[in-house]
């Protein structure tokens, strides 16, 4: 368990022990050339003695040195009924000097067993970080505990720092600026491109330790003329209740301009990895936003002031001497659609080779591909239904998922694959051919950098990543689709469709088609589930509408809001694609007769009056629902 900064008062014995008994044993670790080890309690791994007054284990670190702990196990006592920890380890991370006493506000307070820890890892903001291991009497309790073990490191905390930026009053930086405090704003910086500063660092306020909360930051970049602006989220751990980034309490939010009225590029929540977002233009904003409910580490990322990136084609040299063009860079700034296709095409393309194309978008620009013509070497079986593309030739599509390349298929044979979409402003396709064949001719495929994610309905809101409006006024009905439909919708992606309507109207959709991979009925975070969710709220999660996924095989499925605004969110996770859904809506007029609820509560009662097309529209609801079974499309 941990009590963070909770200042309760401590025992009336605690304290006389204290007073009795002021001085601690002590334990030092410095640095002097050594960058790690390990620490543990006493008698480790036996159990720990009772009455352990206080052990203070000190880590003492060179002038630009943080210290950072690990601990790998942990086992104390549980605390108290009363919340109160008897057996505890305290940190003080935040001292300027290696000295505390029994005055001193400590930072944390640990007790209990290593699941039950939130945070295992910490880190001091100045070079020296103490820990104090304290024990109390026996209770009355059979149980003995084994204490903990954990590591260290002394880091240099230069690599934390951006000039007089986040950092500066932690660390009293005096190196020239790269990212330069504004003057009279909390928590805003600006980042100028100029001949001598093209790239840096920057992070949430006291990475690596956790932000505080209630945070709001700014950081504005300004290129030169020509250039645009490459940010690279190294790491990103933020306060996440699970569900949609449209209500997250912490989040990041990338604009493509000046100010949060520009084009939102990209936001973030929850946990990511090696997350890359390119300017469209000259200016970015990136804005951290936290509330009060809980801390992570927050962020680091490194940015890069970067020229327009140039088409460019490598031209391959075969060992019969013919030369022919194979693969290449692809890049928004030189065209927003073309085509891409097998060397020689549409005639017999050369043995052995390995090319590939490159596409980099910029904004919150997505690739889109579509396959028009698909014929390659397949010695296994029927081309037209390829089951295994080994030792076959092969097209595959690579996407970024937290910094790593991931496959999003590979294909074969004469079988047109499906129409695909990136994840983010990158893809890769790689074509390899393996045996020479006088019969096969190749592939062409055309591509597109979009901004609308393939959803061509509704007014797009440009606050929001991926959301868009209907209106009933000026679209009393019509379609939503999923993004790329009726392709594989592009994964880590969440769209919001929101409805508005007048008076007294209620939208009711109407699904055509719905294939969303996930395991119902709940279609939660913790299944891997890709899911749509519906709420009459603007802003948070409607309780009494449950989620939906899985393949639904008959159609019209039916949902219907309760008031004149209804929000419909879709959201995929990193791992596996489906088709996605096609939706009817209509406007009307009159009061709400149905919706939508949660099929596996018994004591699920909807809002309104219980008529019988409710109890119908659950029946349906748990039918279409309830799909168990994944599939991996390759």
């Amino acid at each position: 368990m941990e009590n963070g900064n909770k200042r309760q008062e401590e025992e009336e014995h605690r304290k006389t022990n204290r007073e009795e008994e002021p001085c601690c044993d002590c334990v030092v670790y410095q640095s002097y050339g050594l960058n790690d080890g390990q620490f543990i309690s006493p008698n480790f791994p036996e159990f720990y003695p009772p009455n352990t007054n206080c052990i203070l284990y000190s880590f003492f670190g060179d002038a630009f040195e943080i210290i950072e702990l690990t601990f790998l196990e942990f086992d104390l006592r549980m605390p108290a009924s009363n919340g109160n920890c008897t057996d505890f380890v305290r940190i003080f991370q935040n001292l300027e000097r290696p000295e505390v006493n029994e005055n001193s506000p400590y930072d944390v307070e640990l007790c209990g067993n290593y699941s039950g820890l939130r945070r295992k890892k910490f880190y001091s903001s100045h070079r020296s970080l103490i820990l104090e291991f304290h024990t109390d009497s026996p209770t009355g309790q059979n149980r003995q505990y084994k204490g903990f073990r954990g590591i260290y490191r002394f880091l240099d905390k230069r690599k934390y720092l951006c000039g007089k930026c986040v950092y500066a009053y932690l660390f009293q930086v005096t190196s020239s600026p790269t990212g330069v405090p504004v003057e009279g704003q909390l928590c805003t910086y600006e980042f100028r491109s100029n001949a001598t500063h093209k790239r840096g660092r920057f992070f949430s306020p006291f990475y690596p330790q956790n932000y505080r909360p209630n945070a709001r930051c700014r950081y504005n970049f300004h290129a030169e003329r020509g250039e645009v602006i490459k940010i690279i989220f190294a790491n990103i751990q933020l306060h996440h209740r699970g569900g949609s980034c449209f209500n997250a309490p912490d989040i990041i939010s990338v604009y493509n301009g000046i100010d949060t009225d520009s084009t939102i590029i990209k936001q973030f929540c929850s946990f990511h990895n090696g997350e890359e977002v390119l300017s469209r233009g000259d200016s970015l904003l990136v804005t951290f936003e936290t509330d009060r409910s809980a801390e992570e580490q927050g962020f680091a990322a490194t940015y890069e002031f970067v020229g327009e990136h140039m088409d460019v084609t490598p031209v391959v040299r075969h060992p019969n001497n013919t030369t022919f063009r194979c693969g290449g860079s692809i890049s928004s700034m030189e065209g927003k659609n073309g085509t891409i296709s097998s060397p020689s095409y549409p005639k017999p393309y050369p043995p052995s080779l390995t090319c590939r194309f490159t596409f980099q978008g910029v904004g919150r620009e997505r690739v889109q591909l579509k396959f028009v013509h698909f014929d390659l070497y397949y010695p296994s079986g029927d081309p037209k239904a390829p089951v295994d593309c080994t030792g076959s030739d092969t097209v595959s599509v690579y996407i970024q998922i937290n910094g790593r390349n991931e496959a999003l298929g590979t294909y074969c044979g004469s079988k047109l694959p499906p129409k695909l979409m990136s994840n983010s402003n990158t893809m890769t396709v790689e074509f390899r051919s393996r045996r020479p064949s006088l019969t096969v001719t190749g592939f062409l495929a055309n591509y597109e950098f979009v901004t609308n994610f393939g959803i061509d309905t509704g007014q797009q809101d440009e606050r929001g990543t991926c959301s868009f409006s209907y209106v009933s006024k000026n679209e009393p009905e019509g379609h939503i689709r999923s993004p790329n439909y009726p392709g594989l919708y592009p994964r880590n992606t969440e769209c919001q469709y929101l409805f508005y309507g007048k008076g007294k109207e209620r939208v009711h959709i109407t699904f055509l088609t719905f294939d969303v991979d996930g395991i119902g009925p709940r279609c939660e975070e913790n299944t891997k589930s890709d899911y749509v969710s519906f709420s009459n709220f603007h802003e948070t999660e409607d309780r009494k509408l449950y989620r939906m996924c899985g393949l639904a095989s008959q159609s019209k499925h039916k949902v219907e809001s309760d008031g004149v605004f209804f929000r419909v969110t879709f959201k995929s996770n990193e791992i596996y694609d489906a088709h996605g859904f096609e939706a009817f809506y209509q406007f009307q007029g009159g009061t709400p007769t149905g919706q939508l609820v949660d099929p596996t509560a018994a004591d699920s009662q909807p809002s309104l009056q219980t008529s019988p097309s409710i109890v119908v529209l659950a029946f349906i609801t748990a039918l279409l629902i309830i799909s168990p079974v994944r599939t991996l499309h390759l």
